[in-house]
């Protein structure tokens, strides 16, 4: 249970980083952890707290490479795996040797084996903290995509060669024949695994698609747990479980068109539950880097200062090596980028830079064991505390270097490119709709009439005066319907039924906490209002089957829209400044809409469902095209491809009101 209580609060702390950064995202998102977690550090609970490395290789890191494997395009990992192989092979190598080399001539102390199995551990790089210490800047698409496939594998080479430093310091014997055998056999070995697993795991995922209809409870936990028994089963095979979860993960990749034969439902799921796991997964990670620097800290309040300063200087000194090996390693040609000029300085120091090191470094440095075959490990907290303080330089050094190197991001299409896009996609819906599903004209009226309120200018509204301006309207109309009661116009019980459902249909659309709540409490105040009007009018009680049938009675229902409806109209038009002119147009169309859907006919809602559908269909279809052409970039199709979405979501949700 203390265990259970400890994980949760990091997940907790995780959530809460998440929380701010999304309030203040000038500050990378991994910084925001690590405070939280150094905060958590003075708990109680995590005074003796120690995760199991084996336990964290196999729940946090096998998941999130596999993930990372899914994610990455296969084409461009063929295309670049020169590059692949000398960063993350290559490099990594020469990294431990001459890093290792130059750490045991400065600390003469330290074993030759354990100055090598700490560049190892540091040697790893990591994508997904480039991704967020970058969020605020344009990085080339080529180094981005070679980043990503260096990430892959270096953390392989790390791994393979920590074990065989470890080995080494215990044994006292080191072979370099030997040791690159077993490296090669573990390396290749856990490819190959990953692969014939992957290949494997991926075609009974095939088939559970294609031969049930609604396969989501049992796809999506079976690709969930698929980089856990292939990190197992690797492991087992003493080969490399990380890169079998890899190489997994690439072969599910490379068939993900196959796997998208299911239902929408389905791939929503699983994408969400991907997204989520990942970036809890990663979080949880730095909140860990954050509560493991106090106790390291007090662990080294033993030595003097004078060894804490010195443990700092190496761990800089490092990291500059690092730095200056990736740079050389770049400038002489030894890795080519694609669409870069590696004569230019910048684009050199760009790559050298973003070798940012974050998951697979803090999670290897947490596996170092006590003891190894019986032999104390000497300087464990040593060199976990130097691995932490380069995890460290390497977040903060890029954040403050890379916005003077990269130009800051900027939107890859303008907004009148996107208006000019979205007459263009609903003209096409609204053509094909006329060519070929003609049915009643009065219904594909109405379609188009809903088609071309898409074309709305598509500024951004501000929530705060959007949430204002709603809020307002729904006072005013149910002021209106509660006179229309005061004067014994309608019937009570009649207008609380349309009261309550225009302010249920409000909720849908709302998604504040704090104004969903509110309009709960109007709804039981209106509750409340219906039950003193009808104590002083005792005349208005009837039977079960009356109220069904004024339920039922259209031109009541109508007459109460119609109210509403022009009292709201009048109020914006009285209320629209050029400040507001977007949120105003939007409950515009929203009250416009719902005014519509009053006294149609059912079959003529039917009718208009279909076409309404259709026409969505036909938009993506226009999207499609689109693309294939190559007249649409691709964040605008997504931009596009989005705008559907909502607007689908939206009509579905006031379809059902």
């Amino acid at each position: 249970m203390s265990l259970f209580f400890t994980c949760l609060l990091l997940v907790g702390a995780t959530i809460v980083a998440n929380i701010i950064y999304s309030i203040y995202p000038k500050i990378p998102l991994a910084f925001y952890q690590i405070i939280i977690g150094f905060l958590l550090s003075w708990l109680p609970e995590f005074t003796h707290f120690n995760l199991e490395p084996e336990l964290f290789f196999l729940i946090v890191i096998a998941p999130l490479m596999f993930n990372d494997g899914q994610q990455t395009d296969f084409r461009s990992l063929r295309h670049n795996f020169h590059n692949v192989l000398s960063l993350a092979v290559i490099l990594v190598v020469l990294t431990i040797l001459i890093g290792g080399g130059f750490i045991h001539w400065i600390w003469n102390a330290l074993p030759l084996s354990l100055a090598f199995a700490l560049v190892a551990i540091v040697a790893p790089t990591d994508a997904v903290a480039v991704s967020s210490i970058t969020s605020n800047v344009e990085v080339p698409e080529p180094i981005m995509q070679n980043l990503e496939s260096e990430s892959l594998f270096n953390d392989a080479s790390g791994l393979v060669a920590l074990n065989l430093a470890l080995s080494a310091f215990v044994t006292g014997k080191f072979s370099l024949l030997g040791s690159i055998g077993t490296f090669l056999t573990t390396f290749v070995g856990g490819v190959i695994v990953g692969v014939l697993l992957g290949l494997c795991l991926v075609s009974i995922q095939i088939v559970f698609q294609r031969h049930l209809f609604d396969a989501t409870a049992i796809t999506v936990p079976f690709n969930v747990l698929t980089p856990f028994v292939v990190y197992l089963v690797a492991e087992e095979l003493n080969l490399s479980g990380i890169l079998a979860a890899v190489a997994a993960g690439v072969v599910f990749g490379i068939y993900q068109r196959q796997l998208r034969l299911t239902s929408s439902s389905n791939q929503v799921v699983l994408t969400s539950t991907w997204e989520i796991l990942s970036n809890m997964l990663n979080g949880f990670v730095f909140v860990l880097l954050g509560v493991s620097l106090p106790r390291n800290l007090l662990a080294l309040a033993d030595y003097s200062n004078l060894h804490f300063s010195s443990l700092l200087l190496l761990a800089s000194l490092i990291y500059c090596l690092m730095i200056g090996l990736r740079l050389i390693w770049i400038r002489f040609k030894l890795v080519k980028l694609p669409l870069i000029d590696v004569s230019d300085r910048r684009s050199s120091w760009i790559v050298a830079l973003s070798g940012i090191h974050g998951t697979i470094t803090l999670a290897m440095a947490f596996s170092l064991p006590i003891m190894r075959h019986g032999k104390l490990i000497p300087f464990r907290t040593d060199l976990i505390f130097m691995a932490e303080i380069i995890i460290l330089l390497s977040l903060i050094v890029p954040t403050i270097v890379l916005p003077y190197l990269l130009p800051g991001k900027t939107n890859p299409f303008s907004l009148n490119e996107f208006n000019d896009q979205l007459v263009k996609m609903v003209n096409y819906a609204i053509q094909e709709l006329k060519e070929n599903d003609a049915q009643n004209p009065l219904v594909l009226s109405r379609v188009i009439t809903i088609l071309n309120s898409q074309k709305l200018d598509n500024e951004r509204t501000d929530p705060k005066v959007l949430r204002h301006l709603l809020e307002k309207t729904e006072s005013l109309e149910l002021a209106a319907i509660n006179q229309l009661v005061q004067t014994d116009d309608v019937d009570v019980k009649l207008a609380w039924h349309y009261n309550r459902k225009q302010l249920v249909q409000m909720q849908r659309i709302i998604s504040n906490p704090l104004a969903k709540l509110q309009l709960w409490f109007k709804l039981l105040k209106l509750r409340w209002r219906i039950y003193r009007v009808k104590r002083k009018k005792p005349q208005l009680k009837w039977s079960n089957s009356q109220q069904e049938k004024l339920l039922r009675d259209k031109t009541e229902l109508r007459k109460l829209e119609n109210v509403g409806f022009q009292t709201v109209m009048q109020y914006l038009q009285e209320v629209q400044t050029a400040d507001n002119i977007p949120e105003v147009n939007l409950l515009r169309h929203y009250y416009a809409y719902r005014h519509q859907r009053f006294g149609k006919a059912e079959n003529d809602e039917d009718q208009e469902r279909e076409l309404i559908i259709l026409a969505f269909q036909y938009e993506y279809e226009f999207v499609q095209k689109e693309l294939k052409k190559r007249q649409l970039t691709t964040e605008l199709v997504t931009a596009l491809n989005e705008k559907i979405s909502t607007d689908q979501f939206v009509y579905m949700t006031a379809d059902n009101a």
